[in-house]
């Protein structure tokens, strides 16, 4: 950290390269493996490269829900907070998120926004531990950071003390407190800080990316935000195919569409995926696995079946494959025009037999679902999914 208005990263999760040359996290490594082809056929199509866009889509993969809307949120109060700043977008506050702490991970995040437990960084003593070689004496009394003799950065967007306790402070939730440990008041914070007091233009790369520098005075930490700002602005985008859902109820199958709904955008990755979430692994016939991995590593991704077993996992803990958790699932021949959220809809060859896809009903006619190569986790009519005559039939978990 080179500043006191750097809003260094805490430690508890590895985030990056990057932040290990900061110096200003303790590694936590997540190790996923890749789960077991699901989906026993497949059609390769282009994936289109939409742009940014200030609607966030209904889930993102990684974020948890209260995060994402607390990105949400914080980007719009900005018409009011900073009308001379324009182009910010729940992407961009999501970019330092991801950076800072991983969208908080690790940790429970409640309804009202408050991080547990809290989120500290190392102490910024100048002992050069992580890189931190510039010291900061204690400025808030150990209130924020429990340090009575440094500070250090706080909650999950990594404000340091100092600057949290100047103009960046933010009472995102409206609850009347100003808490870098509250999710709502410190993505806020963050929008506000990225914003200034000035005209800008956030939707312009340049002035996006000077605004992060004054986060972080390091071009390569600019590199890695501005790449997950363009990530996230692609899965946000009006129109991408992605699409939304507003799920009601609770109960196994609607708390099942809540929990598919986070990965809404994440890559579809034949064979990809496993019930703890989406896989790194790519592989096929020609790839395979090799002592138990992939051999070709690409995207994080789901297919048909690991988004579904996902999906319902550990409540209901389905096969791997879409075939098997038809013959799993207790309830079969559910009728067209009694489908509920989260009941399992299937396609076969020409509908008679071979089952190779399966999709979660979303409500309205629609489904949940990872097509194919080239697309990404969606929401579409259920008429349009899949090719009409191949429709197989519904079962319920």
């Amino acid at each position: 950290m080179k500043t006191p208005t750097k809003a260094a990263l805490a430690g508890a999760v590895l985030l990056s390269p990057l932040a290990l040359v900061l110096g200003l996290v303790v590694l936590f490594v997540a190790a996923v493996a890749n789960g077991a082809a699901g989906h026993e056929e497949e059609t390769r199509a282009a994936a289109g490269e939409p742009g940014p866009s200030a609607a966030a889509p209904a889930g993102v993969s990684g974020i948890g829900p209260v995060v994402l809307d607390a990105y949400v949120r914080a980007a719009a109060a900005m018409t009011t907070l900073r009308p001379k700043c324009k182009g910010m977008r729940w992407s961009v506050v999501a970019g330092i998120g991801r950076v800072e702490s991983n969208h908080a991970a690790g940790r429970d995040v409640a309804a009202n926004g408050a991080v547990t437990p809290r989120i500290y960084g190392v102490r910024l003593n100048g002992s050069g531990a992580g890189g931190n070689t510039s010291v900061h004496s204690d400025t808030d009394h150990g209130a924020l950071d429990g340090d009575t003799v440094y500070d250090r950065a706080v909650g999950p967007m990594q404000f340091i003390p100092s600057t949290w306790r100047g103009p960046s402070g933010q009472d995102g939730n409206g609850d009347g407190a100003k808490d870098p440990h509250n999710i709502y008041d410190a993505a806020q914070a963050t929008a506000v800080y990225l914003c200034g007091t000035g005209p800008s233009d956030l939707g312009d790369d340049a002035q996006l990316r000077k605004a992060v520098l004054r986060y972080n005075q390091s071009g390569a930490y600019a590199d890695e935000v501005l790449g997950h700002v363009h990530a996230y602005d692609r899965l946000g985008t009006a129109g991408s195919g992605v699409g939304t859902v507003q799920i009601s109820g609770t109960g196994r199958g609607p708390d099942a569409l809540r929990r598919a709904a986070v990965h809404l955008g994440v890559p579809y990755s034949w064979g990809g995926g496993t019930p703890s979430g989406p896989s790194t692994g790519f592989c096929d016939g020609t790839n395979g696995y090799l002592n138990g991995r992939c051999s070709a590593s690409v995207t994080v991704g789901f297919d048909c079946s690991s988004l579904v077993q996902n999906a319902y996992w550990p409540s209901l803990q389905l096969p791997r494959v879409a075939s098997a958790q038809y013959s799993a699932t207790s309830q079969r021949s559910v009728p067209r025009d009694s489908l509920q959220p989260g009941d399992l809809l299937f396609w076969s060859h020409g509908g008679t037999g071979g089952i190779y896809h399966v999709a979660l009903y979303a409500g309205d006619g629609n489904v949940l679902h990872a097509p194919r190569t080239g697309k990404t986790v969606e929401v579409v009519p259920l008429a349009t999914a899949m090719p009409e005559r191949d429709y197989y039939g519904a079962t319920r978990p």
